[in-house]
């Protein structure tokens, strides 16, 4: 990303992003790909604390880094993660969520959905009716990476969902 912004994960204690996600940014933070000013904040419901994420993070990239870890560049990446205790179904946890994100200061906002596909729907209403989608201090983007939907149908049904908060551009 070539933008400061906070990389919200949520998910973040599951195995896309242990196998995939966190190893995968750890290698673009290697490469020189992210902004100094990224912030990853994971998102979870799992009673850990930043500390313990962290550690977490260092043996997921262990476990899946291509070639040699670089100490330096894995503290830097360390350095950027923060963990959010929070259960997506808990409406109370995007008030929580936007007084955080407001006190930090971050406009810019990438939510990735690193959950059940059939969550999507729902946790883009609570982002929009807490107005952690509003764009009037910078944007917001919303990644969706799994399986869009088991069929047309259901894809359909969950475009038609998210559309009535998001614009796709």
């Amino acid at each position: 990303m070539s933008q400061s912004c906070t990389f919200i994960i949520f998910g973040a204690t599951g195995n896309l992003s242990q196998l995939k996600l966190i190893p995968a940014l750890y290698h673009l933070d290697q490469a020189g790909k992210l902004d100094v000013g990224l912030r990853i904040m994971a998102c979870g419901r799992r009673d850990w604390t930043t500390e313990g994420f962290v550690e977490k993070a260092r043996a997921w990239v262990a476990a899946k880094a291509r070639g040699a870890i670089d100490p330096q560049v894995l503290e830097t990446f360390c350095q950027r993660i923060e963990y959010f205790r929070g259960d997506l179904e808990d409406k109370a946890m995007y008030a929580r969520l936007a007084t955080h994100l407001q006190q930090q200061g971050q406009a810019n906002l990438a939510f990735y959905m690193a959950i059940k596909p059939q969550d999507f729907g729902a946790v883009t209403d609570l982002l929009s009716a807490h107005q952690l989608l509003d764009e009037s201090e910078g944007w917001r983007r919303v990644v969706i990476e799994k399986p869009f939907g088991s069929d047309l149908e259901s894809a359909q049904a969950l475009q038609a969902t998210i559309a009535k908060r998001l614009e796709e551009r």
